[in-house]
């Protein structure tokens, strides 16, 4: 119950990751804001389960990542404003080669992926600088760091991201502020189907080979689970991550080493 008291605003809530790491910090003693896309209704088991099973309060709020006055709204409804952790995990993966990917799809990824992360860090980093306290943590990816081909709105967006954290970082240094990168490889959700579906069609095998053949690529033959990521969360958060600003950390079983 290290972070008791504090308010944490993830994005992607609806999702395997971002639900998973709301519950983690619910557990580690915060009040948690979900953001989505999603309405209310479909999220609402993910809702009363973290209520039930951490005794924390949850608010949710709909809201598109593509629009930026939505995402202000947020805040305008969440009246105090106030967020101590902010953890960016909402994604988006569209697959195309560079020469078939159309302006609207590459501005859509560019917008989840890197431009709402900049406007929330815009809107709580003022208070958090302030309060002399606040994480952000932004959900990047190995192919932040490598890449592959037939998704670069993807690693363009993920790459950016760092960046924006490294700089992030540097501006907070002496504020009490931390801001770090979390870098997964292939987790094991329905957010990383298509790709393996493309993956499927590319090499003409089953969809069970070719997601054996994805995890059999990492130097530990593991997939990163959203409990990992969720724990290294946690752990940013807490005063043994304190010191730690600025970083890229992946979470990859060994792939960008490798």
């Amino acid at each position: 119950m290290e972070l008791q008291g504090r308010t944490a605003l993830v994005t992607g809530f609806a999702g395997t990751i971002g639900s998973v790491i709301a519950k983690s910090l619910a557990n580690a003693g915060c009040v948690v804001i979900g953001v989505d896309k999603v309405k209310h209704d479909i999220v609402r088991m993910s809702i009363d389960e973290i209520k039930a099973e951490c005794k924390r309060d949850l608010k949710y709020f709909q809201c598109d990542l593509l629009n930026k006055e939505d995402i202000r709204k947020v805040f305008q409804d969440l009246k105090s404003g106030h967020v101590d952790i902010l953890v960016n995990a909402a994604g988006r993966l569209s697959i195309n080669r560079v020469e078939d990917l159309s302006d609207d799809v590459w501005d859509e990824d560019i917008g989840v992926n890197l431009t709402a992360p900049f406007v929330l860090i815009k809107l709580v980093i003022g208070l958090m600088k302030e309060k002399g306290w606040g994480r952000i943590i932004n959900i990047s990816s190995s192919l932040g760091i490598k890449a592959t081909g037939s998704i670069s709105s993807y690693i363009a967006s993920k790459t950016g991201l760092i960046g924006l954290t490294r700089a992030v970082a540097v501006e907070c240094a002496d504020k009490g502020v931390t801001c770090n990168a979390i870098c997964p490889t292939v987790v094991d959700t329905p957010f990383i189907t298509s790709f393996m579906e493309h993956q499927q069609t590319a090499t003409g095998k089953s969809y069970e080979e070719t997601k054996e053949a994805a995890r059999q690529s990492h130097p530990t033959k593991q997939f990163t689970t959203p409990e990992q990521i969720a724990d290294l969360v946690v752990f940013l958060c807490s005063p043994a991550g304190q010191n730690m600003t600025g970083t890229a950390i992946p979470i990859d079983g060994g792939v960008t080493i490798a």
